[in-house]
């Protein structure tokens, strides 16, 4: 598949970039920079045919590991080590989604422990006293952060894009969003990134494929070997400050999920009850990215 890859520097964020989140806040760059008429058309334009697919976010390099039928291994170690790898490099990936998860036997994932790794740790804030602008005594804050690269800081991560209307507003956006920051925590600092280089690439497809896995989000339908997550989002924007800032939880299927049949969701109305505002309707995205697979 041909795509636009944009190359992201990352700091510490709340959770790794996903497409549905991603696309939120390019929906609501949309509504700031260009108005709510420009909104709205671009939603439709998203509910019938949409203009670019994206994916979520994975390190620079490498592509989820396909939820494939499990190889057998009798060594527990390295059953273990097996089960740990989340992320495969494009050559591993292009073996596995020709030949399943036996060619992981024999991948620098398993051999020599090359898959990146995504560390889950604490960062402490302290409050501070809107009246003297100083420290409040007693108030500290514990908030659970990924800490997406390398001990270098070298390890970039990437968002696949597959355009299929003209989108040169894509770059702007995505640096604009890094900047006020992604995801949730965006107030205390989480969640900036910088857009530090883009590409035209192809990504891996197995020739023939009789599945494909999918690297965003979507809802599951049909047969298929899937990682299930319940989703309980957030309202962006200034709907973050709505009377239910939640919107309508949802089942979806992971990134990496496999299906049979090409997955066809589109955008999820998530819409809360009470609405945040009269007539408005809250869109999930929910466009499967998906590459070819031969199970």
């Amino acid at each position: 598949m041909r795509v636009k890859a944009f190359h992201l520097a990352l700091g510490s964020i709340s959770a790794p970039p996903s497409a549905p989140t991603l696309w939120g806040h390019l929906a609501w760059w949309v509504r700031y920079t260009q108005g709510e008429r420009a909104l709205l058309e671009w939603l439709e334009a998203f509910r019938h045919d949409p203009p670019f697919l994206i994916s979520s976010a994975f390190p620079t390099g490498y592509l989820p590991r396909p939820l494939l039928p499990q190889v057998r291994i009798d060594d527990t170690a390295k059953r273990k080590s097996l089960k740990s790898i989340r992320y495969l490099s494009f050559a591993t990936f292009a073996r596995v989604i020709r030949e399943g998860e036996q060619a992981l036997l024999e991948s620098p994932e398993l051999k020599e422990k090359k898959a990146p790794k995504v560390t889950l740790a604490t960062q402490t804030r302290v409050g501070i006293n809107r009246t003297t602008g100083t420290a409040q005594e007693g108030i500290l804050f514990t908030d659970r952060v990924y800490w997406l690269g390398d001990q270098e800081k070298k390890q970039t991560w990437t968002v696949y894009v597959q355009i299929r209307q003209p989108a040169d507003y894509l770059e702007q956006a995505l640096r604009e969003i890094g900047t006020f920051g992604y995801g949730g925590k965006a107030s205390v600092g989480l969640g900036r990134f910088e857009v530090v280089d883009t590409q035209e690439m192809d990504l891996p497809e197995a020739p023939s494929p009789t599945h494909y896995v999918t690297l965003s989000p979507t809802l599951p339908k049909g047969e298929g070997y899937w990682a299930l997550e319940t989703y309980w989002g957030r309202l962006g924007g200034h709907y973050a400050q709505a009377e239910t800032p939640f919107k309508r939880p949802y089942l979806r299927a992971k990134e990496g999920s496999v299906f049979r049949e090409q997955p066809t969701a589109g955008l999820l109305d998530v819409t809360p009850e009470p609405a945040p505002e009269g007539g408005v309707k809250i869109w999930e995205y929910l466009y499967a990215f998906p590459l070819g697979v031969r199970v």
